[in-house]
């Protein structure tokens, strides 16, 4: 891509913090709130590259707050469809932002189609070609460090289908750890079925029933060494509260995350050096 089209809000660097005996990777310091900005910075400026200018969204919050602020940057007009389950303080972002907002209980099928009515792109990370490739500078930034392990909270795996192929590029692959909710666990229930099946859980972004990049994601796990966990709400709280003891302000997903590295030390996993990703800030 031609350095002119680069889009950028400063995202990434972001701090590596010890806690205890692990680390954590503190991706909820990106400028719009959350590890999306990578994503987004590289996507919407490959479609800068080529000229479009309209663009349609569905997310759970973050991914759209973040494509708002690099569409703004961009001059874009974008159309996000949101659940009415969005959390309030990221709707009111995302309105702060100026995107087009429509509230859907079936944000996803109608994007898609809306998308395709008007020829406008559709920004959905998991069926892009683009979506992942700017997660890869997570790897970058960890590999000095020789992380054995690593936590990622997973919706649909676009962040780690990113971070996995940023990893291969050095030749190594540390153990790759799925973290999913009881409540929406396609890809962790392959691995770990120790869980009681949940309706509700606070790690709301963690909402993808199905997931383009299935198959990629279980082997990057497999070939890794790595493993699928599934987080009952119970877990999600009581670490929230140990974070928060600790002035660590993060989104629930991360600690769905670092619940995770409890639960694989319960079972017997032998970890190495580990890190955790906190995915966004808490709202």
């Amino acid at each position: 891509m031609d350095p002119k089209y680069k889009l950028t809000l400063e995202e990434g660097d972001t701090n590596l913090e010890a806690f205890r005996d692990l680390f954590l990777k503190r991706e909820d310091k990106n400028p719009t709130g959350s590890l999306k900005d990578r994503g987004m910075a590289y996507q919407i400026s490959q479609i800068y590259s080529e000229g479009k200018k309209n663009l349609v969204i569905s997310s759970s919050g973050n991914a759209a707050i973040s494509a708002a602020a690099y569409c703004r940057l961009a001059g874009f007009k974008l159309y996000a469809f949101i659940s009415p389950k969005t959390n309030r303080g990221k709707l009111e972002k995302l309105q702060k932002l100026g995107a087009e907002i429509i509230v859907s209980s079936k944000a996803v099928s109608q994007a898609a189609r809306f998308a395709k009515e008007k020829n406008y792109v559709n920004l959905r990370p998991s069926i892009s070609e683009f979506g992942p490739e700017g997660y890869q500078t997570i790897a970058y930034e960890l590999m000095k460090e020789n992380f054995e392990d690593i936590f990622i909270p997973v919706s649909s795996g676009t962040a780690l289908t990113g971070i996995a192929r940023g990893f291969l590029k050095f030749g190594f692959l540390p153990r790759i750890h799925l973290c999913q909710s009881a409540a929406v666990c396609p890809l962790g229930s392959l691995f770990d079925k120790d869980f009681i099946k949940e309706n509700f859980s606070p790690a709301k972004a963690l909402v993808a029933k199905f997931s383009p990049l299935k198959k990629e994601i279980v082997k990057y796990i497999k070939d890794s060494g790595g493993s699928g966990w599934v987080i009952e709400s119970e877990e999600v709280i009581k670490i929230d509260k140990d974070l928060q003891k600790n002035n660590i302000e993060t989104s629930e997903e991360g600690a769905l995350a670092l619940a995770a590295v409890y639960k694989a030390r319960e079972k017997g996993f032998n970890l190495g050096k580990t890190v955790v990703l906190l995915t966004g800030k808490k709202y």
